[in-house]
């Protein structure tokens, strides 16, 4: 994938973990690319060796797309230094928040950061309404206008109602879709989470997002605790998510799709290797139909 023209069949790929340099030294035909994350690169730029071995595709948590404190042109100018650095397809952004406003008197977010906004530490999920479709989709345009590369926005997980949501979270993705014209980032994991969430079949759902948009698409491990489903990157996927992928793969094509385990140092080697032989089995299913 180190050019930008979609492929006949979707690369494969794995997210960068502190594994991830020795599995392919051992194994280097069992993917195509590495997904590596802006963050990981900020505080350790050695993670970007892993392209001696293969392409990589970037992605991002830090431009707090849905929120009302956007990214500064520090960050900003980082994140496009990078993508310049890893000759990434695109770039890859949630379709969420990460930053907040401080209140008078709370003092500094964090000790080193003063004066800067509070960073949450996690990607969330706005509220799903028409005020924060308006803001998405402003937000869309400044950012795209910063990068010479398609932004894919990628769908968060729900794990509760968002106080003042008016919508589902398909209709909002679909609604900043055709207003924005973007391209999507479909996690089949955060979709199925939702789904769990909000009560609602994800297979008639996902036949009603803009699945023609999708350029890449990730698959990793659900948890469950306490009746609640919780995104996890260092587990199998459930099969429900591999349906998913069939369904999607047999309406539109993508470019790629990524195997987010990459939470955990201890994921058995194995494992990956089964991990991926059931996504390319998906994938060799659908291209031969």
């Amino acid at each position: 994938m180190p050019d930008r023209t979609p492929p006949c069949a979707p690369r494969l790929g794995i997210a960068r973990s502190p594994s991830t340099a020795r599995f392919l030294e051992r194994h280097p035909d069992a993917v195509d690319y590495v997904e590596v994350p802006f963050e990981l690169l900020r505080h350790d730029a050695t993670a970007v060796e892993v392209m001696r071995a293969k392409p990589v595709v970037l992605h991002c948590a830090s431009l707090s797309l849905a929120g009302t404190v956007p990214a500064d042109a520090g960050t900003v100018r980082e994140i496009r230094e990078w993508a310049d650095r890893t000759r990434t397809p695109w770039l890859g952004e949630h379709l969420s928040f990460i930053t907040a406003e401080r209140e008078p008197g709370w003092g500094s977010a964090d000790a080193y950061a003063p004066g800067e906004p509070w960073n949450i530490g996690y990607t969330v999920s706005p509220a799903l309404n028409q005020e924060n479709v308006d803001r998405v989709v402003g937000s869309l345009e400044r950012a795209q206008a910063e990068f010479e590369i398609p932004l894919l926005v990628e769908n968060p997980p729900v794990y509760f109602r968002m106080p003042g949501s008016t919508m589902s979270q398909v209709d909002f993705i679909a609604e900043v879709c055709a207003r924005s014209g973007v391209q999507l980032l479909l996690d089949l994991a955060h979709f199925y989470i939702t789904a769990r969430t909000a009560g609602f079949d994800p297979f008639t759902e996902l036949l009603r997002l803009p699945l023609e948009r999708v350029v890449e698409v990730h698959v990793s491990g659900v948890t469950t605790e306490q009746d609640t489903f919780w995104d996890n990157h260092s587990g199998r996927a459930p099969q429900e998510e591999l349906d998913l992928l069939a369904v999607v793969l047999a309406r539109t094509r993508v470019d790629a799709v990524t195997l987010e385990y990459n939470w955990s140092s201890r994921l058995p080697e194995q494992v990956l290797l089964q991990e991926i032989g059931r996504v390319r089995d998906v994938l060799d299913e659908a291209h031969a139909a």
